[in-house]
Formats: C-alpha cells, structure tokens, sequence
C-alpha cells in the first residue's frame, strides 16, 4: 500500500510555520516523516530534537524530520534506503512543507511520477492563507494564487487578528470553489488529525470522502432536465491572476475513448493551463465510478469506486485553469464526439 503524503505549501507569513511546529508536537504523528527544505526555514524548537543523522532529524514525539537533499525525488528514494537499513524508525505518512514562494505544482508532479508513485500517493494539497493580509497576497503574488488554485484545502490562519474576512474567503473562492476550508486562530490550530483522513483522490479515500468533495465542490443535487445531453455548468469563478475555476457535470453516459482524447487533447495543447483537474465519470458499459485527476501534463492513474457517491450515476468535473475559458474546454468535448456545442444551462 502506497505511503500517503501531504503537501503543505503557504506564502510567507502565512502561518504555515506555527502550523507545522504545532504538528510537530502532536503525538499523532509519531509515525510520519516530515520533509522540509531548511531546518532553519520551519524553525524546529530544538527541545523537540532527539538524535540528528546526517539530513534527519528525529523529534522527541517519534516524528521524523528530513531535509530535502538535491531534489524530492532524491529525498524520498534516500528515505526509503534508510528506512530498509534501519537507520530511521519505520513511519506510514509523509508531511512535505514547501518554501513561501514555492510553486506547488513540480512539488506534486514528482509525486506523481515513477519510481515515486510506487512508493508513495499524493494524499492531500494544504494551503495555508493569512486572514490578515491573505487578501492583498493573492491579488498580488502569483505564486499565492498557485498554492491556492491547486489545494484541496486550504486554511485560513489568523482569524482572531482579522477584522473582516469575506474579502480574502472571496479570492479563495474565485481561485479554487472545489477547496475545503477551515478557519483558524493563533491560539487555536488546526490539528493533523483533520487532515489524516484519506483524500477524495487517494485510492484509499473511498465513497464517503468523494462525497464530500462533491459536496464542498458545490454539485448540484439531482434536478430533472430536459435535454439529458447537456454539460451543466454550477460555478464558474474568475480571478484577476487569470485564473479560472469551474465545475461540469454531465447527466449522460460517456464513452471512454472520448473522456481519454478530451483531456489528452487539453493536456497536449494547453496543459501548461490546466493547473488541475479533478473528476469522477460515468463511462458508458462501465456499472462503477472511475476517478481521474491531472496536474498539468501528468494524469494519476485513473481508479474504480465500489459504488456511486450519493447514489447518483453523474459524471462531476472541477477544472481549474489559467486563461482557459469553460466554453473552450466543453467545445473541445463537443468536437471529439462529433456533436454541436453544448450550451450550459443553469
């Protein structure tokens, strides 16, 4: 069973330390490893620090820190050879915290690349965002928008100093509607035990964590339509950064040779736009779910769901791209199967 991780990405002075040293505390996480760029950069209180071997540093809960040597497929291959000669204590997840200015998506796209996929599955994407100056950050640093864009959740620090958050749970809005987002004090941190769960786009997730994607992601519930032929467009955000959110669903079977061109053709052209895609299909001659996510140019391996979230057999689709209009990517579908454009209705 492949190692589970989390990716902790936030811009600077974000809260994305605090948070991670309150993890670091935390005896729920005595069996993971913690990889980091710098040491100096997460600020390890040294009363945490049990033993140190040469880029590891074990923690006093049983947490294991490791600091990125070259690049993070170099770290993780040299954390299983320690591992197999013993030298660090076995552990069953992985917390990767990225710098401030970090773009987030080289970081996931190793996870998704082999040997790692093999070793390891990319679990969740953590965003951390200040409530205080959150808003004017992501106004105005791409790299903000990008850890945003690409989360699955994200975590609003600081709200105890802040004194009106609707502006900054706005932009968090317009850059990723399908996130979940949870809200936290100075005094009062999100703990890793909300976040350990299994991701929607974890094998391991199941059903039930699906399901709620679904539900954060803003799907409607089942209404009836007239034409069963239609993509329905629920939300659709725009940012300034030119970034693009928007969510399809398609009440009609598809064929899976149609869904693998759709998004191989996207990918081909423009996936340099296509910041992320997550979805679950109804393919046609096909009684299960099968689960697709992308980033950029690199697709997970597609997975089966024992049964349909919700009861419903709907094919739901969140994309999330740069200057890449939801008419365009539905026009792209439409050409694949030979059909006239599709209108979106409300």
């Amino acid at each position: 069973m492949p190692i589970p991780v989390t990716l902790l990405t936030g811009f600077l002075g974000s809260g994305k330390t605090t948070l991670l040293n309150a993890w670091l505390r935390d005896p729920s996480l005595s069996d993971a490893a913690v990889i980091v760029n710098e040491f100096g950069e997460v600020g390890i209180d040294h009363a945490l620090i049990a033993a140190s071997n040469d880029n590891t540093i074990e923690l006093s809960t049983g947490c294991l820190c490791c600091m990125v040597s070259g690049d993070l497929v170099t770290t993780l291959r040299e954390l299983n050879e320690k591992l197999a000669r013993g030298d660090v204590r076995p552990f069953s997840r992985v917390f990767i915290e990225t710098t401030g200015v970090a773009d987030p998506i080289p970081v996931i796209q190793s996870l998704m690349t082999f040997p790692v996929a093999g070793r390891y599955v990319l679990n969740r994407v953590v965003t951390v965002v200040d409530a205080v100056q959150g808003e004017r950050t992501l106004r105005d640093f791409q790299e903000a928008s990008r850890q945003v864009a690409v989360a699955d959740d994200v975590i609003l620090s600081k709200t105890d100093l802040a004194s009106a958050r609707e502006g900054v749970l706005a932009q968090i809005n317009a850059l990723n509607s399908s996130a979940r987002v949870l809200e936290t004090g100075v005094a009062d941190p999100v703990l890793p035990s909300d976040l350990l769960a299994p991701g929607a786009f974890n094998p391991a997730g199941g059903v039930v964590e699906v399901e709620k994607w679904i539900a954060d992601a803003g799907f409607a519930a089942e209404t009836p339509h007239h034409d069963h032929h239609h993509a329905h467009d629920h939300k659709h955000h725009h940012h300034e950064s030119g970034f693009t959110t928007f969510t399809l669903e398609f009440d009609e079977p598809l064929a899976w040779s149609h869904v693998a061109h759709w998004l191989d053709a996207l990918v081909i052209a423009h996936g340099s736009d296509l910041l992320r895609v997550k979805g679950i299909f109804d393919i046609a001659g096909q009684p299960k779910p099968i689960v697709v996510q992308a980033v950029q140019t690199l697709f997970h391996p597609p997975f089966e769901l024992p049964r349909w979230p919700l009861g419903e057999a709907r094919s739901r689709v969140v994309f999330i791209t740069r200057n890449l209009s939801r008419d365009f990517v539905v026009e792209v579908l439409d050409t694949i199967r030979g059909r006239a454009p599709v209108a979106a209705q409300a």
